[in-house]
């Protein structure tokens, strides 16, 4: 029996835990927490906004889609988004909320300025025809001994995941695209990474963005 499952709700597309008591995966960016950080959110109070440098019509590839909230925070602050995922299941957790958010008045506009492509950034980032003015790059990082575990719907998503081994191999391809900013999302205490020196760091509570500039 395969642990996990994907079920269809009333809510939308959801994966299943069978040996978990955790609640189910389910995407969606009309929570009430992520409507609320919608409303409030702009370039100067996101610390993603600042570090992508955001402004209308900037074209952004996000390497590691996930959850899709970064992704779908710029693309309401004006860009124009493509996702990378590579898990087929996640790929299609996103396009049930994305295709769920274009039904919804209010979210429309930001979810047609999304594209979603399922694969490997690593493959992808080399067949672009056109090149992004940013990359931004949000790693799974393993958890350090001492740091507290991560709860909630991130818990579930690094079980499900697994953590992203090839974060220096995906950095090399960013910068071979020739894109002139590559953000690069860390834990804060994080050393750097090894090989990449960045050109400045935006540093919040519990994460920072090196940032690359080309």
């Amino acid at each position: 029996m395969s642990r996990y499952l994907l079920q269809n709700s009333d809510m939308g597309l959801r994966l299943v835990d069978r040996f978990s008591h955790q609640h189910p995966l389910h995407i969606s960016f009309s929570d009430a927490g992520f409507s609320y950080r919608l409303k409030r959110s702009g370039p100067k109070k996101e610390m993603i906004a600042k570090a992508v440098a955001v402004k209308p019509s900037l074209k952004v590839i996000d390497c590691t889609a996930g959850l899709g909230r970064d992704a779908f925070l710029l693309a309401s602050l004006g860009c124009e988004v493509t996702m990378f995922e590579r898990s087929k299941v996640m790929a299609f957790l996103l396009e049930d909320a994305l295709n769920r958010a274009l039904s919804d008045e209010r979210l429309a506009e930001a979810a047609s300025r999304i594209t979603l492509v399922q694969g490997d950034a690593i493959t992808l980032l080399g067949r672009q025809s056109t090149r992004s003015d940013v990359i931004l790059i949000d790693p799974m990082f393993p958890i350090r001994k001492k740091s507290a575990q991560v709860k909630g719907t991130m818990q579930f998503l690094q079980r499900f995941i697994g953590k992203d081994e090839d974060v220096s191999t995906l950095m090399k391809c960013a910068m071979a695209t020739g894109s002139q900013r590559i953000v690069l999302k860390r834990p804060f205490s994080a050393v750097e990474l090894d090989g990449f020196t960045p050109t400045f760091s935006l540093k919040g509570k519990s994460s920072r963005f090196d940032i690359f500039l080309q």
